[in-house]
């Protein structure tokens, strides 16, 4: 799938006439450097989503608990093998279990807690909504995560940061230009920032129970990869 790509730059110009120190590289006195930043943006639809769901279940009697726990826990995975999700891509947590006691000055023993968790890496999006459907269906009353990705984050990576180097670069030459001088070779460069986010407008998800209301709302979302480059060109 093919990322819309929007770049943009933000400029501290700085015209040095003395040593910049740099760790590795040789400076010479009276260098004169002008310093650009260039930021650039490559947005994405994600291409999977990582999911982290749980059971949990209450009971006075420690067995009971435990056996609803199982029993539901039983029904989710089936359900995720329903949805063609691949053995390899389906991890559950150690089981949790505990007393739960009343919030009096003298506690007293409510009952016992059981809880598990279940993290799906879903490589098919277009079962989002139907697993989760499922999922709740089966008992699954604890979202815990839902991370949406891309499977190519290093091939964005470095179409980001390329663009947001040609973005300084530009930057440097028309303001030298500005100046009636030339760009040299690059002294220094430095990524400062580079991050993936995904927006959606369906705004965020988190709590119980909750996730993006419908698949419209999923295909609107995207990732945004993100790169911020500080360069120091020679200023001829």
């Amino acid at each position: 799938m093919k990322g819309r790509l929007l770049s943009s730059a933000a400029f501290a110009p700085l015209l040095l006439f003395a040593v910049l120190p740099a760790s590795g590289q040789v400076t010479c006195p009276n260098q004169r450097l002008i310093t650009v930043s260039g930021t650039a943006e490559i947005r994405v639809a994600p291409d999977q989503a990582i999911l982290t769901v749980g059971v949990e279940t209450r009971d006075k009697d420690l067995m009971v608990a435990k056996t609803q726990n199982d029993a539901r826990i039983k029904k989710a995975i089936a359900a995720i093998r329903d949805a063609g999700v691949d053995s390899k891509d389906v991890q559950t947590s150690a089981l949790s279990m505990g007393p739960t006691y009343s919030e009096e000055r003298a506690p007293q023993l409510l009952g016992y807690e059981v809880s598990q968790q279940i993290t799906v890496t879903l490589k098919d999006l277009s079962k989002y909504e139907g697993l989760m459907t499922k999922l709740l269906q089966a008992g699954v009353n604890r979202i815990e995560a839902i991370h949406f990705a891309i499977t190519q984050e290093r091939k964005y990576k470095d179409e980001a940061r390329a663009t947001a180097i040609r973005a300084a670069r530009e930057e440097a030459v028309a303001m030298a230009t500005e100046l009636g001088q030339s760009v040299g070779k690059p002294w220094t460069i430095e990524e400062q920032a580079s991050e993936f986010v995904f927006s959606s407008n369906a705004g965020a998800q988190n709590s119980q129970l909750r996730y993006a209301a419908d698949e419209a709302a999923l295909a609107s979302g995207q990732v945004t990869v993100r790169a911020t480059i500080q360069v120091s060109f020679e200023l001829q």
